[in-house]
């Protein structure tokens, strides 16, 4: 992993923070709501589609079938691979830009100065979770796991395809840290 990120790092770019989430069960108490009314309303709604489907066609499709239960799978396991993408997440803070390592190895950041303004979210996770960028504010409480893991680019920027507009450090057990560093860099550009 330091491999990776030494790859990454600018010539003169250092590490002065670094975080990853900390172990969290599936059912966590921002979450468990959500998950459970998944769990429950998939099956409900499969089942109820495909009964009306049956009472209204003598001929059924063995495709369509297939497709509602396949997305109707998907559903239910998406909150377990969600939590596993999360926490293949890897996160630091330099002295020039946040950077967040997905799962898959892929990389984003924010340089320091553009972030606009931050907020250490406690009521979603177990731990703390730092979200980076006011543009994330209005979804933290509807998709915090997912957005943790699909940082929000710009797509119609042509710039860099990695630079971040928004990240989310979900779950991380040293904010304080994180958010002290954040306070004296943003203070800093402010004055």
């Amino acid at each position: 992993m330091e491999k990776d990120l030494n790859s990454y790092l600018k010539g003169n770019e250092r590490v002065c923070w670094q975080g990853k989430p900390m172990a969290f069960p599936l059912l966590e108490n921002g979450t468990k709501f959500k998950i459970l009314a998944k769990w429950i309303i998939a099956p409900i709604a499969a089942i109820s589609l495909l009964l009306a489907y049956f009472h209204y066609n003598d001929q059924w499709s063995m495709g369509f079938v297939g497709l509602v239960a396949i997305i109707t799978v998907l559903a239910v396991i998406s909150p377990i691979l969600e939590r596993r993408n999360v926490t293949g997440c890897r996160y630091w803070i330099t002295d020039q830009r946040v950077i967040l390592q997905t799962r898959d190895k892929s990389f984003f950041y924010m340089n320091l100065d553009d972030i606009d303004d931050y907020q250490i979210v406690r009521d979603v996770a177990d731990q703390d979770c730092l979200v980076l960028g006011s543009c994330l504010f209005q979804e933290i409480h509807k998709q915090m796991r997912w957005r943790a893991c699909h940082p929000l680019t710009d797509v119609e920027n042509q710039g860099s395809k990695d630079q971040a507009k928004g990240l989310i450090f979900y779950g991380i057990g040293n904010a304080e840290a994180a958010e002290e560093f954040l306070v004296k860099h943003i203070k800093g550009r402010a004055a």
